[in-house]
C-alpha cells in the first residue's frame, strides 16, 4: 500500500507531500489543474521513462519519493535484490538533474532502474485514460483466465515449462537444419583429407630422408666417377700407397740409428695401413653400388606426394601429421552431432506429444474458467448500467505448440441483446471499455491485494445511472485494495475514504500546483462545484449531500 508521496520540482509542482490511507482516495480539480501530474510523478517513481523536461522551470533537478508498506512478498523481492528490508516500510526515491543524470534508491541503497520497475509492477497498477485496451489484450486475457484458480495457475505453469523445453529442442533442430548441408560438406571434406593423409602413411622425418636419398641417386654417376679416381690414386702403380710404402721403407732403414724417428715411422706405417683399408672399402662400396632408375622414380614420386601434402596441410611434415589429428577430432565431433541429431529428433517427437497434451489440459481448464469469468463479468456490467451486455471468451485451440497455449484467445463482446458478439477491442466504445476494465478489476481484485490501483479518469465517457453504478463498483473495489482515483464525475467524487483537491495557484509570480486534503464540508463544496459549477449554490450543495448519502448506503 502507498502511504506517502513526496513530489519536488516536478512539472509545475514545487514541493508537495500527499498522504494516503486504505480505501479510495479521490482527486478532483478543474481541467488543466494538474491532476494527472501527480500520477505522472508516481509513474516515473516506479520506473517510467523520465525526461529533463519534467524538471520545474528554474530548478536544477526533480525528486519523487514514495513510502510503501511491505508484505512478505515485497520483502522477499527487496531482499533478493541485496537491499536491506528490516523496516516495515519501503522507501523508493528517484531523482534527475538537468544534465540528464538520474539516481534511484531503494531504502537508501542505490539501485538500477530495472530493479525499481520490477518492484513497481508488484506495488502499483496504473490505469490511465487511454490504456484500458491494454488491459483487454490477448496477454491480459490469458493472465486473467489462468489466474482465476489454483488449478489454472498450475496448468499454465506446467504448459509454460513444457513449451519452453520443446521450443529449446526445436531451436536446436532448426539450427542443425540450417547448417545441415554445411555439416555434410564438411564431413565429406574431412573424410577425404583424413583418407589422403592416412593412405600416404606419412612418418616424421621422412621427407628429409627422401631428400638425402634423392640427392645420392641423382648424383650417382658423379659419385661413381669420383670413387674410381680416388681408388686409382690410392692403388695404382707408383700411386699414393706405393709412394707411402717406399717412404716407410726409407725411414725404417735409418730409424735404428735414431730412436726419435721411431714414433714418426710408426705413424707413417699406420697411415699406410689406413689408406690400404680405405682403398679396399671404397672399392667394395663402388662395386656394390648399382644405379636403379626404378628406385629414383619411386623416390621422386614419394617426394612429390609429400610436397603436395605439405602444400595443403603444412608447411612441414610435422604440420601435416598434426592436421591429421585435428581433422580426425573434428570429424568425430561433427559425426557425433549428426548422430545425436537423430536422438534429438526422437526427443523432439516425444516432447511435442507432451506439450500438446499439456496444452489440451490447459485448453479444457480455460473453457471452464472462461465461462465462469465471463458470467461474473456480465453480472458486474449489468449492475453498471449495461443490462444488454454479453461477453464470452473466444478461445481457438492450436494444432501446434504456441507460447500462449492457444491460436486465438480474446474476449468477444456485444453491448445489446441480439447483436453478434465481436472482438471487444474492435467493438466497445470508450465508456463501455472503461466499465469493462473496471468490472475486471472488481473481479480480479483478490489477486492484487498488495497492490495499489490507480485510475486516471477511468469513468470518462459515462454519465447518469451508469456513472452511479460505476462509482459503487469503485467503492466496492476499495474494500479489497487501495484505490487512487482522478475523476470529473460527481458520483465517483463522492465515494472516497479521503479526498484531495488539485488546483493551480500563482505564488511570487510563479504558477504552482497544490494537492490540498479536503475535510467533509470542503469536499461537499467540491462535489457541488462539479455538479453546477458553483460551490456555494445551496441547491448544488444539497445535491452533493444527497449523492453522498445515496452512495454511502450501497
Amino acid at each position: 500500500m502507498l502511504q506517502s508521496l513526496n513530489i519536488v520540482n516536478f512539472a509545475i509542482i514545487d514541493d508537495s507531500v500527499i498522504d494516503f490511507t486504505k480505501g479510495v482516495t479521490v482527486f478532483t480539480g478543474e481541467t488543466g489543474a494538474g491532476k494527472s501530474i501527480v500520477f505522472d510523478a508516481l509513474a516515473v517513481l516506479l520506473g517510467r521513462r523520465a525526461s529533463i523536461h519534467m524538471i520545474r522551470n528554474g530548478a536544477d533537478s526533480f525528486r519523487v519519493e514514495g513510502i510503501f508498506s511491505m508484505d512478505s512478498h515485497i520483502r522477499s523481492l527487496v531482499e533478493s535484490m541485496g537491499i536491506d528490508a528490516d523496516d516495515e516500510q519501503l522507501v523508493i526515491s528517484r531523482k534527475m538533474t538537468r544534465k540528464g543524470r538520474g539516481t534511484c534508491t531503494i531504502n537508501g541503497s542505490f539501485c538500477t532502474l530495472k530493479q525499481i520497475q520490477t518492484l513497481g509492477e508488484q506495488l502499483v497498477i496504473l490505469h490511465e485514460q487511454n490504456d484500458n485496451l491494454g488491459l483487454l489484450s490477448s496477454d491480459s486475457c490469458r493472465e486473467m483466465i489462468d489466474s482465476t484458480s489454483d488449478q489454472g495457475r498450475q496448468l499454465w505453469e506446467s504448459y509454460h515449462q513444457a513449451y519452453a523445453s520443446w521450443a529449446a529442442v526445436k531451436k536446436q533442430l532448426e539450427e542443425f537444419q540450417e547448417k545441415k548441408q554445411e555439416h555434410e560438406r564438411r564431413l565429406d571434406i574431412l573424410q577425404w583429407e583424413i583418407q589422403q593423409i592416412s593412405d600416404a602413411a606419412v612418418h616424421a622425418g621422412e621427407d628429409d630422408e627422401i631428400s638425402r636419398n634423392l640427392e645420392r641417386l641423382e648424383n650417382q654417376e658423379k659419385i661413381h666417377e669420383k670413387l674410381g679416381k680416388t681408388v686409382n690414386l690410392l692403388t695404382e702403380e707408383e700411386g699414393v700407397n706405393d709412394r707411402l710404402a717406399e717412404a716407410v721403407e726409407q725411414l725404417e732403414s735409418v730409424s735404428g740409428y735414431d730412436e726419435n724417428l721411431q714414433p714418426v715411422m710408426e705413424s707413417m706405417q699406420n697411415a699406410y695401413y689406413t689408406l690400404q683399408e680405405a682403398a679396399s672399402n671404397l672399392q667394395s662400396y663402388q662395386d656394390s653400388q648399382e644405379y636403379s632408375e626404378e628406385e629414383l622414380n619411386n623416390l621422386q614420386s614419394r617426394d612429390e606426394l609429400l610436397n603436395d601434402l605439405k602444400r595443403k596441410y603444412g608447411p612441414t611434415l610435422d604440420d601435416v601429421l598434426s592436421y591429421l589429428k585435428s581433422a580426425e577430432t573434428e570429424y568425430e565431433k561433427l559425426h557425433t552431432v549428426v548422430y545425436e541429431n537423430d536422438k534429438l529428433q526422437e526427443k523432439f517427437k516425444q516432447q511435442t506429444l507432451e506439450v500438446m497434451e499439456a496444452m489440451n489440459r490447459l485448453y479444457q481448464q480455460r473453457v471452464k474458467a472462461g465461462r465462469k469469468f465471463c458470467e461474473r463479468l456480465m453480472d458486474a456490467l449489468h449492475i453498471m448500467g449495461m443490462p444488454g451486455a454479453s461477453l464470452e471468451l473466444h478461445l481457438v485451440p492450436s494444432d501446434v505448440p504456441v507460447a500462449s497455449g492457444a491460436r486465438e484467445m480474446e474476449f468477444y463482446f456485444s453491448a445489446n441483446v441480439g447483436e453478434e458478439l465481436l472482438p471487444l477491442r474492435k467493438t466497445a466504445s470508450g465508456g463501455e471499455i472503461s466499465r469493462i476494465a473496471l468490472a475486471i478489476e472488481v473481479i480480479t481484485a483478490p489477486l492484487f491485494r498488495s497492490r495499489t490501483l490507480v485510475f486516471d479518469e477511468i469513468d470518462t465517457g459515462i454519465s447518469g445511472q451508469a456513472a452511479l453504478q460505476v462509482a459503487r463498483q469503485i467503492k466496492k473495489l476499495g474494500e479489497s485494495v487501495q484505490v487512487l482515483c482522478i475523476t470529473h464525475l460527481p458520483q465517483t467524487a463522492s465515494i472516497g475514504t479521503q479526498y484531495y483537491h488539485i488546483q493551480k495557484e500563482v505564488l511570487n509570480g510563479r504558477t504552482i500546483t497544490r494537492a490540498t486534503r479536503r475535510n467533509h464540508e470542503e469536499h461537499l463544496a467540491d462535489v457541488a462545484h462539479i455538479i453546477s459549477g458553483d460551490s456555494t449554490s445551496k441547491a448544488a450543495l444539497n445535491s452533493a449531500a444527497e449523492l453522498e448519502k445515496l452512495l454511502s448506503n450501497t
